[in-house]
């Protein structure tokens, strides 16, 4: 970063702070991080990019984006969006900071929504994981038992391979069960969030956040860190919550990278998400345009 000063018609000397200075990179006493987090950008409807970076950035951390897509909204209860791809300049960009010297200390993915761009994202992973990043998969294909209509069996196995060299994992409980192998219907409670945890433990996963868990009129998430599995609740709501999902994910992220446990972490991004919840629903919003998470960052930055 370079900064410029000028006194009337006399410059004054440049001062430079180069891109990996501590002083560049110091959030209130924290060293924070470069995150870069990949998913599409929906202009409006606060999910994904729109939802990550805000949240990753009150968390104290230089937050990038690398947009899959740019949408006029999301998608989900809403006609007549409109859709441009950018699968063209990812590999470029990525190549391009690499050129300039930026590293990125996590990678962050979330919606992908195409093969190729999938397999853009194994690369970038791929090349990141070498440099000695942390990978969080969020694998955004499906939920409710079933892939979102636009993605068949293909795009689920790319999805998977994608976990598999992830470092942490962010399913929901139908992503969970896919990743897991387990094909019959099942109840998204305790017992068979163990199961699930437990498949994947054998199955190589080592750190693994499942989320949409509920239990005794809360819900949650299901956590697995070093072989111990807990559990991290909250108020359940009784409403379809768009964006919820990819606020939690983010400040798990965010909040995992400030230094926070696994099981903190967690139960932070949980409590995030009820009071963006309350929050909406107070206000009487229509959700299908993303959650009102600006009224609740501020515990976010307090780290409460």
């Amino acid at each position: 970063m370079q900064l410029h000063f000028a006194a009337g018609k006399k410059a004054a000397k440049r001062a430079e702070i180069p891109l990996e200075s501590p002083r560049a990179r110091c959030y209130n006493g924290v060293m924070n991080k470069r995150i870069l987090t990949i998913q599409d950008y929906s202009s409006v409807g606060r999910c994904s990019l729109t939802a990550a970076l805000p949240v990753l950035a009150a968390c104290g951390h230089d937050a990038v984006g690398l947009p899959t897509a740019l949408l006029s909204t999301q998608t989900y209860g809403i006609e007549g969006f409109t859709y441009t791809d950018l699968y063209d300049n990812m590999l470029p960009s990525y190549a391009h900071w690499k050129k300039l010297g930026i590293n990125f200390d996590v990678l962050y993915t979330g919606f992908l929504g195409s093969m190729r761009i999938a397999e853009a994202t194994m690369e970038i992973a791929s090349d990141l994981k070498a440099r000695g990043a942390l990978i969080a998969v969020d694998p955004a294909m499906a939920e409710d038992g079933a892939l979102y209509k636009i993605f068949d069996e293909a795009y689920r196995d790319k999805m998977i391979e994608l976990c598999r060299i992830a470092d942490i994992v962010m399913p929901n409980f139908t992503e969970g069960c896919m990743l897991a192998g387990l094909e019959m219907p099942l109840e998204p409670n305790r017992e068979n969030a163990r199961m699930i945890l437990n498949i994947l433990r054998h199955k190589g996963y080592k750190r693994v956040l499942l989320s949409g868990i509920k239990a005794d009129g809360c819900r949650g998430t299901a956590s697995m860190s070093g072989g111990k599995i807990t559990f991290q609740m909250n108020d359940d709501f009784d409403a379809y919550i768009h964006g919820a999902g990819d606020c939690l994910s983010s400040a798990f992220v965010g909040k995992l990278a400030s230094g926070m446990s696994f099981e903190r972490a967690a139960q932070a991004s949980v409590d995030f998400c009820k009071a963006c919840i309350e929050a909406s629903l107070k206000a009487k919003v229509d959700l299908r345009f993303g959650l009102l998470i600006e009224r609740a960052l501020p515990m976010l930055v307090e780290g409460k």
